[in-house]
């Protein structure tokens, strides 16, 4: 669009123009064209980028995964009977809750899914009973933190009551994590609270837009050039600032609100999908499951790469103590090489404060 129309303007001033219109867009061109670096474009759309750039690392950084919770809550807290895996699938359940009370608030998406609190029972993140115990919690502000605050409770009681988790240290562990998920929920909180001032991408877009409308004056060849100066009617290094700037501009602008609707946008509502179903998967279904050890040689002729000593049949075997005795050192004789001692047999010195012999 902006070359069509620098190819409008200049066929305009090239052949519509009369002699003395002419002169009034040299003089204006040469005039903008002089002024033009006192748009300090590069400065302002590279420090708007980075802010932009930062804002949106951070978000994905602390958009909240169940794995590392989950890891702790499934490896700590103990227990195979039915009480024990409730106590587990209830504290991964109160920190999705707890995730999905925040991007409910600061992603459209999820908004839209999750319209009200009567749809978080529907959808299984809640009980009924619970939610009369967050009504019933009388504060003016956000309740998310009232989640947390229930799972830590039952890390609280499988401790001193249940004796699901077996010591203090196991206690902590688990609790440092749900701290750490919790901040994540908060800095997520913090971003969507304090956002990038609107004016300032405003004043970014307008400068960029401006600097290329003057652009289309003022880089065109004008007729009255001296000859010596290269008469080129297509401007490519415009062109290139054109598609690079723009560029950079379009970037900050599909990033400048991660949580949106657009379609380069995170999937709130997978992940909230995802971190229900992985962490109950971890603290449920794979809890206490491990393969057993084996010592055996395998049944695998191929054997495995971390294997190198043959066997009869082919196959490879783990190294025993006789191929480990056998193992040739191959810097022995290095090792064991006999330094002389007599004059004769030393070598002479290269140093030139060496002493004469």
């Amino acid at each position: 669009m902006w070359i069509l129309a620098f190819a409008v303007v200049q066929c305009f001033y090239r052949y519509l123009m009369t002699e003395n219109q002419q002169r009034f867009f040299e003089y204006a061109a040469i005039h903008l064209n002089v002024r033009l670096v006192h748009i300090p474009l590069t400065f302002m759309l590279g420090f708007f980028v980075t802010i932009v750039v930062d804002r949106w690392r951070s978000v994905f950084t602390n958009i909240g995964f169940i794995e590392n919770v989950a890891l702790s809550v499934g490896t700590l807290v103990a227990g195979t009977d039915h009480a024990a895996k409730v106590l587990r699938r209830t504290i991964i359940r109160y920190l999705v809750l707890s995730q999905v009370l925040v991007l409910r608030d600061i992603s459209m998406r999820v908004r839209r899914r999750f319209p009200s609190m009567e749809s978080l029972v529907t959808e299984g993140f809640l009980y009924r009973d619970e939610l009369e115990k967050m009504y019933k919690c009388e504060t003016m502000y956000n309740k998310y933190w009232l989640p947390i605050h229930w799972a830590n409770q039952l890390v609280h009681k499988a401790m001193f009551e249940t004796k699901n988790v077996d010591s203090v240290q196991s206690m902590n562990s688990v609790l440092m994590n749900i701290k750490d998920f919790r901040q994540s929920m908060e800095m997520l909180t913090k971003y969507d609270w304090v956002p990038i001032p609107i004016a300032y991408p405003q004043v970014v877009f307008l400068a960029v837009r401006v600097y290329f409308i003057i652009c289309l004056i003022s880089r065109k060849y004008l007729l009255s050039a001296p000859p010596t100066e290269a008469q080129s009617i297509v401007p490519i290094m415009t062109i290139l600032q054109f598609v690079f700037f723009v560029g950079w501009m379009k970037v900050a602008e599909a990033l400048l609100n991660p949580l949106g609707e657009d379609d380069d946008d995170f999937e709130c509502n997978w992940l909230i999908d995802r971190n229900m179903s992985t962490g109950i998967e971890i603290v449920d279904t794979c809890h206490d499951s491990c393969p057993p050890l084996k010592l055996e040689e395998p049944d695998d002729e191929k054997g495995t790469m971390y294997w190198c000593h043959p066997t009869k049949n082919g196959s490879q075997a783990p190294p025993t103590a006789v191929a480990i005795s056998q193992h040739k050192n191959p810097f022995a004789k290095v090792l064991n090489m006999v330094h002389p001692t007599t004059p004769e047999s030393s070598p002479p010195s290269y140093r030139l404060d060496a002493p004469k012999q």
